[in-house]
């Protein structure tokens, strides 16, 4: 099948890899070359970078409308269009341009967690379970009909980044599935139900701000949640710190300190900070301007004591 294929982050990457190795890739879409890393070198998306490792012709429109876009689609002749985190909502022209339509891999068993952020906000929202869904893509945002969905557990100690990975491992087949499908004619699209839709809005910094008075759940998963961005931020005097790794500890052991206190420093695993209701144990965190380090190693330097206090970020 003749596909272009729409992605920019590493995650995007494996899927065109795949997809090279059973079909026929006439064109990548990507985002334009911007500055990355902690050096914020201008250098161009993992998927470009696959794209011409494996020989594919590559296209980073700054505005998908313009005359020489549409133009190149229609030259590539693709039958179906494929987009995983592309970064940007393709118009409605474009969506109706391939003949077998254009296929969406989003993070979620939508319609719940229809958005930029699924995986994120899953775990912000202490779910026990997710998926991966491959939709027709629709004009109205992560609303298409569904073709194939399959579920995944989320672990206790997955973050953003640990969740998304596994989530891609059951994801490249369930594609591979659906392109299947597409080439025998034999696809059996439903409609999402619409009352049932929920929603993942794209984080903001404003979310990686730690409320130390909410409950010690809701800080863990805002923990895991947030990494790596914005990261889940707090004050340590006049010392920002990004929380890493944390876990809840017993309500019946911790509940007599004010919200953000140390209350407890565990010798060899970090320290413990009053939420209402629980605690939380650090177990990993970064300095300002500084590598993610173990909440023990931190303690030691910063000579943390009991007592202390972890304030709020204000706006």
């Amino acid at each position: 099948m003749r596909v272009v294929f729409f992605g920019t982050p590493a995650v995007a990457a494996e899927y065109l890899r795949a997809i090279d190795r059973r079909h026929q890739l006439v064109g990548v879409v990507t985002q334009p070359d911007r500055p990355r890393g902690r050096g914020r070198k201008v250098s161009p998306s993992p998927v470009k970078q696959t794209a011409l490792e494996l020989g594919i012709a590559v296209a980073q429109p700054t505005n998908l409308l313009a005359d020489a876009f549409p133009q190149q689609l229609r030259a590539w002749a693709a039958e179906v269009f494929v987009v995983v985190s592309y970064g940007e909502i393709l118009p409605l022209s474009l969506i109706k341009m391939p003949p077998q339509g254009s296929v969406n891999v989003h993070y979620s068993l939508l319609p719940k967690l229809r958005g930029a952020a699924p995986v994120q906000r899953a775990l912000m929202e202490g779910l026990t379970e997710t998926g991966i869904t491959v939709q027709y893509i629709h004009e109205e945002f992560d609303a298409g009909d569904v073709i194939l969905q399959t579920m995944l557990a989320i672990e206790p100690e997955d973050n953003a980044v640990t969740l998304t990975q596994r989530l891609t491992v059951p994801g490249i087949p369930l594609l591979m599935q659906v392109l299947d499908l597409l080439v025998a004619g034999e696809v059996e699209a439903q409609p999402q139900d619409r009352e049932a839709a929920t929603l993942a809005p794209s984080l903001t910094r404003e979310d990686g701000l730690i409320d130390w008075c909410r409950p010690a759940r809701e800080v863990v998963n805002q923990v895991r949640g947030c990494f790596p961005w914005p990261g889940a931020n707090c004050l340590f005097g006049d010392q920002r710190l990004k929380i890493t790794q944390a876990a809840v500890v017993g309500a019946e052991q911790y509940g007599g300190g004010d919200c953000g206190e140390v209350v407890e420093i565990i010798s060899g695993e970090g320290f413990v900070v009053q939420a209402k209701p629980g605690a939380v144990l650090i177990r990993e965190l970064q300095p300002a301007g500084r590598r993610i380090m173990s909440a023990a190693d931190f303690v030691r330097g910063a000579r943390l004591k009991e007592g202390t206090r972890l304030e709020p970020i204000s706006i």
